[in-house]
């Protein structure tokens, strides 16, 4: 009897893990596709706020003679107008 019983739960495990991705297909291309130009953005604006705070942050450093404390100090010392916003989801960590 527990033989039987576990090897019934060992198949039943064994068929729950083995869940294939949804395939592609020309019905749901255009949403997979969507989603995946949706994170590439995503992405894409995240990099270019790490780049612009890289590069303000360096500009700090030539200028200054050390790193800054903070973001916050960036804007503070007029370097720039305001932090950029994170994209959703995200956040800026900085560690002098």
């Amino acid at each position: 009897m527990k033989k039987t019983l576990f090897l019934i739960l060992l198949l039943v495990f064994t068929f729950s893990c083995n869940k294939k991705k949804e395939e592609l297909t020309p019905l749901n291309a255009p949403m997979k596709y969507g989603e995946t130009m949706g994170r590439a953005i995503k992405k894409a604006k995240a990099m270019d706020e790490i780049l612009y705070l890289k590069n303000k942050i360096n500009t700090f450093q030539i200028q200054e003679g050390r790193y800054p404390n903070s973001l916050e100090e960036l804007v503070e010392k007029g370097y720039i107008e305001k932090l950029p916003e994170p994209p959703e989801g995200m956040k800026f960590y900085y560690n002098p």
